[in-house]
């Protein structure tokens, strides 16, 4: 995918930016939108995202697709292993790495086109929880690692390609779980597996049960 590269130093969100940009018909596949920092960044179910200088904040038009959820999650992945990071996945689509949170990924859709935001942390972290690119050693500048999950997001591979790769990136699955989804509805279990659509699959007490969106927290015990 040729990127349109549109670089800011200091926006409220990237997201919405683009979004307003694709509604206008001023941006199409192939755009990304990217920012030095962030005064109003989210993440799912609107939660805010820490932006400070030092992260790669951006959002890429691309095509509507199936799997985009676990697309994205997995053009991350490939494009740090490029440079050396082995990082796996959250379901649906965090990027951890030793259990810690490297990358945020957040999808939406507009017109006829999706979003992919995404929010890594490059030089610095800003939760305890987090970790970022220097704490492992990789050294990727932000716009090399912004061309190369574009790359990855506009790469053309089989819906059970990327099912299987997913699934070895996924940390989640075989852990105790916790799923909390936008309705207050909370779900423990084991996962199990993912479906063909992308849904996570949790044995409970009641039966396999298969999510299609939430908020995913690993449990210990």
């Amino acid at each position: 995918m040729s990127l349109v590269v549109r670089r800011h130093s200091s926006l409220a969100s990237t997201q919405d930016v683009t979004r307003r940009l694709v509604q206008a018909g001023e941006a199409k596949p192939g755009c990304v939108v990217v920012a030095d920092e962030q005064t109003e960044g989210r993440g799912r179910f609107g939660r805010t995202w820490l932006s400070p200088v030092g992260g790669l904040y951006a959002t890429y038009v691309v095509d509507p697709h199936s799997l985009i959820s676990l697309r994205a999650g997995m053009a991350a992945t490939r494009a740090l292993a490029a440079y050396g990071v082995q990082a796996d996945l959250k379901w649906p689509n965090d990027v951890l790495i030793a259990d810690r949170k490297l990358a945020g990924i957040l999808i939406e859709t507009v017109a006829d086109a999706a979003l992919v935001g995404i929010g890594l942390n490059v030089t610095g972290a800003p939760l305890e929880t987090a970790i970022c690119l220097r704490e492992v050693g990789c050294g990727a500048r932000r716009g090399e690692l912004m061309v190369a999950i574009g790359e990855e997001l506009g790469s053309v591979r089989p819906d059970g390609e990327i099912l299987d790769a997913y699934r070895e990136r996924l940390s989640t699955l075989g852990r105790t779980v916790r799923v909390s989804m936008e309705d207050g509805t909370v779900i423990e279990g084991t996962a199990v597996d993912i479906d063909e659509a992308g849904r996570l699959l949790l044995e409970t007490p009641y039966g396999c049960r298969p999510i299609a969106s939430g908020e995913c927290m690993h449990l210990v015990v």
